[in-house]
């Protein structure tokens, strides 16, 4: 995840990214800052998700954390409701 913010942003972690990467695993690929991310990015992300059963999302202390997929795909959601 960090990766693709530093390609797009050339930021270690973009503010939202955790929301903008799920957002293609969601509704497939789009233009993130200067990054186009495609299938082939949403695949690796949507494997490394399945395989450690969860998500990464910068967290309220300032560093990432580790959430369970349930738990995140109830924080996404809330955050499209917004």
């Amino acid at each position: 995840m960090s990766q693709l913010s530093e390609q797009a942003y050339a930021a270690g972690w973009m503010e939202g990214l955790e929301y903008a990467l799920w957002k293609a695993l969601v509704d497939g690929p789009y233009r993130y800052g200067r990054l186009q991310l495609i299938d082939n990015h949403i695949r690796e992300l949507r494997k490394l998700s399945e395989a450690c059963g969860g998500w990464i999302r910068f967290h309220d202390a300032g560093e990432e954390a580790f959430v369970s997929l349930e738990q995140w795909q109830r924080i996404f959601a809330l955050s499209r409701a917004v």
